[in-house]
């Protein structure tokens, strides 16, 4: 709905407008509007003309008016750039300048009319639900057009190119006509994302105006702090007090009155289960939180002196670098150097050349990516564009560091040299906050906050909480393995490394002594069933694959099969070709040389639609995937797409979400973006499983889910193979790996250098090594006595006292 009546006169026309300048956000519409409007103008320049080289019959007309009832001001302004823009193509002259102002009005007046035309107003949103929604519109779109129309035409015949009553009718009727058919089913799709979105204009200024609530509470606690205190912060990087947010479509505060702060140099991890406040306390550091993301925010954050509610966004962030959890969303440019450069290029004051050039060589090599400086992002993996962001934000070189799990992505080998990047950032004395399930990056921190319910509820050195598995259990965290292998066993203080776990295994005269279901798998997997004669054909034969993107050979000679019912697991570090092999077992890519044979049929003659049938592909991000209004639409697309009948696609889709634990019940209303990480991956799951695929491939699967979610999908995974799916998994997790495969593939530069279980791979520590991946600490644990286990449980059953 438009602003009240009080809101609107309180600001005038010229305030509205250049208020657009100052908001990224709608800097951002803007941009969007305009471009959106251009690309559909230009093929239609050509189109059915009604006066030759000025007017023709436009679809794209109707975009104005959409835009104006969606985004205000900044409809006008995308109105009138598009229009430029699209007259850059064929009819740009004087006439263009009276374009843009036509065009200008014709993306504003809606904005200003809906709502404050008297007894013609529906007093509803701008959609086509009742007839008096209809009659405003109808009146609404004939007043924008007639000036727009009325602007152009005067001005071409002040011109002398054209008389006012030959081309007025002519843009009047363009934009009546378009704006009458097209506008309403438009804007009926997209206001309630819009609104969901919180982007509408209103939505916009109410954020702007009502989301910071500095709280009394904390003005007082402040005047209280001692001298000492306010020595110690007045040297801090990040102090923050009080902070509270509830977010704007929230229910309850996703903060309560967590205080903290950051050193120069130190490194602060925090932890806590999914919805616990990490990303929104990164979020805030940089202030997104509250400037443009919307809700309650109260309390203080300061980032060197300076609080982040007052400055915008854009002037924080050469003090305050964030790298996101879904990291894709910051690649902007076409190569790497680009990426680097963008940032440097609107530096106040501007940076020398030379200086340019130093940051971004320097940030390329701490990363590791010095020899991809003119590779395209889009062809690197995905640990790889990870890093590229990370150096697009150490390039302008931030006094705080803020990494939303950063080591989701990365192999062994990144994440190791993450932590080289991160030693060398403490001692530059950059301070570092950071979010992670991983517990890897724990030794080098200095601290530890645990976050649960939006509270802090444990603050300290990594080693005391590692060494307490059941308090980390508490917060939703995972112990580390080896301290659960001890913790029946009275050991004060529990192991936290394989070597203290060889030293309190002497001194209590344990040792290994696997029984038969250890080394057999059952214990591990279960009782696997025997094959059938029939199930001893290979599902999958890949036969001498290679692949290249243009001159990059991302796959050599790759050789193997798969059996129906394995649970077969892709390794090797970033870049080795896994996601790319991936692609071409489902026929989204298809071999440079050899073949790949899926069920008899060969991919490269095959269409995509009959593959689709028998391998289905789970993306490791499933925004990438999921694209419906509602859950039901999300997992029916595939089951409509293969020709279903109605009957038989709700069968599906019923069993596809009880088969990722999903309620049938709701899901034709659900909205799949509103859902945690962890249930779009299920759902995205759920969308493949509908076409029944024999093959169902995930690639990442568990990648930013806490603990609890992880377990959830890893069950729903074993249960789906337990019920007849063949699953390929790709996973840096080596306990995952561990916890769950029959069969192993090890790659390595686009080759395939071993296959095997997981406890043959495992038991060669330099075909590992090689494969730049590490042994789980529970193997390198039992490999003392001779023995590659691989789980908590096998090591339980297996740990015993020894001859004295």
């Amino acid at each position: 709905m438009p602003l009240p009546q009080a809101d609107r006169d309180s600001r005038r026309w010229w305030a509205d407008l250049i208020a657009v300048w100052r908001d990224t956000r709608q800097i951002v519409l803007t941009a969007q509007i305009a471009a959106i409007y251009a690309a559909i103008l230009i093929p239609f320049k050509a189109g059915i003309p009604i006066v030759p080289g000025f007017v023709e019959l436009r679809p794209a007309n109707a975009i104005p008016i959409v835009a104006s009832l969606l985004f205000g001001p900044a409809a006008a302004w995308g109105a009138g750039i598009g229009n430029i823009i699209g007259d850059c193509f064929g009819t740009l002259g004087p006439a263009s300048v009276l374009g843009f102002f036509g065009n200008f009005f014709f993306g504003y007046l809606p904005y200003v009319l809906w709502g404050h035309m008297g007894w013609l107003s529906s007093g509803q949103p701008p959609l086509g639900k009742s007839w008096r929604q209809m009659m405003e519109y109808g009146v609404v779109c004939v007043i924008a057009s007639a000036a727009c129309a009325g602007v152009i035409a005067w001005g071409v015949e002040w011109l002398g190119l054209l008389p006012f009553v030959i081309l007025a009718p002519a843009i009047f009727f363009n934009n009546v006509v378009m704006g009458m058919l097209l506008g309403p089913p438009l804007l009926g799709f997209l206001y309630p994302r819009v609104q969901r979105w919180r982007l509408r204009y209103e939505d916009i200024r109410e954020s702007d105006s009502s989301n910071v609530h500095p709280s009394r509470p904390l003005q007082s606690h402040e005047s209280m702090v001692s001298e000492v205190t306010n020595d110690y912060l007045s040297r801090a990087i990040v102090d923050c007090h009080g902070l509270s947010f509830q977010y704007a479509a929230g229910s309850q505060p996703v903060l309560r009155n967590v205080s903290f702060s950051l050193a120069s140099g130190e490194l602060v991890v925090l932890l806590g289960r999914s919805g616990s406040g990490k990303s929104t306390i990164c979020y805030a550091c940089n202030g997104l939180i509250p400037h443009m993301i919307p809700g309650t925010f109260s309390g203080m954050l300061r980032v060197e002196g300076k609080s982040t509610v007052d400055d915008p966004v854009w002037r924080q962030a050469g003090r305050v670098g964030l790298v996101f959890q879904d990291f894709d969303t910051q690649l902007v440019a076409t190569t790497v150097e680009g990426e680097l450069l963008h940032p440097l290029e609107y530096r106040d004051p501007p940076l020398s050349s030379d200086e340019v050039r130093r940051r971004v060589v320097h940030a390329l090599s701490q990363i590791g990516l010095a020899d991809c400086a003119h590779r395209d992002p889009m062809t690197m993996s995905g640990g790889q564009r990870q890093r590229l962001v990370m150096a697009s934000v150490l390039v302008q070189e931030p006094a705080l560091l803020v990494l939303d799990e950063p080591g989701s992505d990365l192999d062994p080998a990144g994440r190791a040299q993450l932590r080289e990047v991160l030693r060398n950032l403490q001692k530059e004395g950059i301070a570092v906050l950071m979010t992670e399930h991983d517990d890897g990056y724990l030794a080098q921190a200095d601290r530890v906050l645990v976050l649960d319910q939006g509270e802090i509820a444990w603050e300290g050195k990594p080693e005391a909480l590692l060494r307490h598995p059941q308090l980390m259990r508490d917060c939703g965290l995972r112990p580390l393995a080896l301290t659960e292998c001890f913790e029946e066993w009275g050991v004060e203080p529990l192991p936290i490394s394989v070597e203290e776990a060889w030293t309190q295994a002497e001194a209590l005269n344990l040792r290994l002594y696997p029984p038969s279901a250890v080394l057999d798998d059952t214990l591990r997997l279960g009782n696997i069933p025997e094959r059938s004669p029939t199930m001893a054909l290979p599902l999958i034969h890949v036969e001498g694959v290679s692949f290249q993107y243009e001159d990059q050979v991302v796959l050599d000679e790759v050789s193997f099969t798969i059996q129906p019912g394995d649970f077969l697991a892709l390794l090797g570090q970033n870049g080795s070709g896994k996601s790319t092999l991936a692609r071409l077992l489902n026929g989204l890519l298809t071999p440079t040389h050899g073949r790949i044979v899926v069920d008899g049929m060969d991919t490269r003659t095959t269409s995509m639609n009959e593959l689709a049938k028998r391998v289905g592909l789970v993306f490791q991000n499933p925004d990438h995937q999921i694209f419906a209004d509602t859950v039901w639409e999300e997992v029916a697309f595939s089951a409509k797409n293969m020709g279903c009948s109605k009957d038989e696609i709700a069968v599906r889709v019923q069993e596809s979400l009880a088969a990722v634990g999903l309620p049938f019940e709701g899901s034709r209303d659900l909205d799949p973006f509103s859902l945690r990480k962890g249930e779009r991956q299920r759902i995205a799951v759920a969308s493949v499983l509908a076409t029944r695929p024999a093959v169902l491939i995930v690639d990442e699967p568990t990648t930013g889910l806490d603990p609890d979610e992880t377990d959830r999908m890893m069950a729903m995974i074993r249960q789906l193979n337990q019920q007849g799916h063949t699953i390929v998994m790709i996973t840096h997790s080596m306990r995952l790996v561990a916890a769950y495969a029959r069969r192993c593939l090890l790659m390595h530069s686009g080759r395939m250098i071993a296959e095997g279980t997981p406890r043959e791979i495992f038991a060669d520590a330099a075909l590992i090594r090689a494969a730049s991946l590490e042994i789980p600490a529970i193997s390198r644990f039992s490999q003392r006595w001779g023995h590659t286990l691989l789980t908590v449980e096998e090591v339980k059953a297996s740990l015993m006292p020894g001859p004295p």
